[in-house]
């Protein structure tokens, strides 16, 4: 298992930015999570938008190893989830991010901001 600080060297150098430890006022009023989503996790975006406008997050786990890929911050459906790995292989990581990359359209726009907006819904 990787430390913490390695983990999260590697992910920013994937792309990632941190953009919250887990904490209790981070979750909407009312918004159940997933219960295997540890509380010992750290949420980061990557900087990257895709094509079609998609945005790419991970899960990392705090004390243990893996990361979880999804396209929404908070999971509220399996649909959501890109990716799960159980190791912290940085290598298999990169490749799951091409993928999702190719399945979206391409790379888009790059925000260096850390600042999260919401997509609008489509209906």
């Amino acid at each position: 298992m990787l430390c913490t600080a390695t983990k999260d060297a590697y992910l920013c150098e994937l792309g990632f930015t941190r953009i919250s430890l887990y904490r209790s006022w981070d979750y909407p009023v009312g918004n159940g999570e997933a219960a295997f989503i540890p509380i010992t996790d750290v949420r980061y975006l990557h900087q990257t938008v895709a094509a079609d406008g998609t945005r790419l997050y991970a899960y990392a786990w705090v004390e243990e190893p893996g990361i979880l890929l999804t396209t929404e911050r908070h999971i509220s459906a399996l649909e959501h989830i890109v990716a799960e790995l159980e190791t912290d292989d940085f290598q298999v990581l990169s490749q799951q991010i091409d993928r999702f990359f190719q399945r979206h359209g391409g790379r888009g726009v790059r925000i260096t901001s850390a600042v999260h907006c919401s997509q609008p819904m489509l209906s």
